[in-house]
């Protein structure tokens, strides 16, 4: 599971990277490069909490589910009003 969540992020910061090349392209400024690093930073911490919460809450065996599932995700992150 872990190697999964980090396959995720990885793929999830390479995603964001391409962004950023292309952002810098159009000639937009150095807030658009804060805003994505924010976010990306943002949206690791929303999922280590959501992690936590179905670990807390003896619903580990959903983890895998949560990283790969991006409906499932948002559906969790309803549930516990993230």
């Amino acid at each position: 599971v872990h190697g999964k969540l980090e396959d995720a992020k990885k793929e999830l910061k390479d995603e964001i990277d391409a962004e950023k090349d292309l952002a810098m392209k159009e000639g937009r400024n150095d807030g658009i490069e804060q805003g994505i690093e924010q976010g990306i930073e943002q949206g690791i911490e929303q999922m280590e909490i959501l992690i936590q919460h179905l670990i807390i809450n003896s619903r580990s065996d959903e983890i895998e589910r949560a990283v790969t599932d991006k409906e499932f995700q948002k559906q969790l992150f309803e549930e516990f009003g993230l």
